[in-house]
């Protein structure tokens, strides 16, 4: 119970690697706020949980709805200690296409969520941990794409790498206050509707050095580790749980195959 007394809120908490944190951190005895926008979810992974968990809905692109996520969970738990932004817009329609083919609308929203969401949930946790002077956690999931581009995915990938520059700006800005900010970089990760998270599927033995695609469990442990004590001299840094994805060099076969055909008409 290694988080007892303490409080997290995870955005994208309702399903995946989300749903893999909230139920991790309520386990080492944590209170969890759940932050999203599939009602029917959330609030099924809250009475699973029990008393200890409460779902919200929110988008978080808005910063209002962000602003109410925040009071809602005061309201029950008084304090917010561990943020947990794991929201990402990334397989829905429109979001995966070639960069010449790739919207406004798909890159003004995966940009809101992804990015936008993720500033306004962190500033708003860091103001209150600020006040409270009692320090704080932020774990941001980041992806592989953050690094190693993804073909057809470069709205997703851009959000990502921004990421990663935002967790050590905040590292370096927040380390006075003893808020740690650090990110997950998790690689393809089965989730319960058996798509893959991170790229197109494939054999999982053909390009995973561990020759199994993660787990939202594989993650969780991860951003447990980062969420307590153990972890309290490291910040500003990433962690990858991605089977040994990001120490080989891929072969383009296994990504998407693109016809160009159309643009050279």
């Amino acid at each position: 119970m290694r988080l007892a007394g303490k409080t997290a809120l995870i955005t994208g908490g309702a399903k995946g690697i989300g749903a893999g944190c909230a139920r991790r951190l309520a386990s080492d005895g944590a209170n969890v706020v759940i932050a999203d926008i599939d009602d029917a979810a959330g609030e099924a992974l809250a009475a699973e949980i029990g008393a200890a968990a409460l779902y919200a809905h929110c988008d978080i692109s808005r910063r209002d709805a962000v602003d109410a996520l925040f009071e809602a969970a005061l309201a029950v738990f008084g304090a917010v200690d561990i943020l947990v932004n794991s929201a990402a817009f990334v397989h829905q329609p429109g979001v995966i296409a070639n960069f010449l083919d790739y919207s406004e609308a798909a890159w003004q929203r995966t940009l809101g969520v992804n990015l936008s969401g993720m500033f306004y949930c962190s500033q708003a946790a860091a103001r209150l941990m600020a006040r409270r002077g009692e320090g704080g956690v932020i774990i941001n999931v980041s992806s592989g794409g953050a690094s190693r581009g993804h073909r057809h995915m470069f709205g997703y990938d851009t959000s990502k790498g921004g990421i990663e520059a935002a967790t050590r700006s905040m590292a370096l800005d927040l380390a006075g206050l003893n808020i740690r900010v650090n990110a997950v970089v998790p690689g393809s990760t089965r989730v319960a509707s058996g798509t893959a998270v991170g790229n197109t599927p494939v054999p999982p033995a053909d390009v995973i050095p561990l020759a199994r695609q993660g787990t939202p469990a594989d993650v969780a442990a991860a951003v447990a580790f980062l969420a307590a004590d153990d972890a309290a001299y490291i910040t500003g840094t990433r962690i990858f749980v991605d089977g040994g994805m990001d120490a080989q060099l891929r072969s383009p076969a296994v990504d998407f195959q693109h016809d160009f055909s159309p643009w050279r008409e």
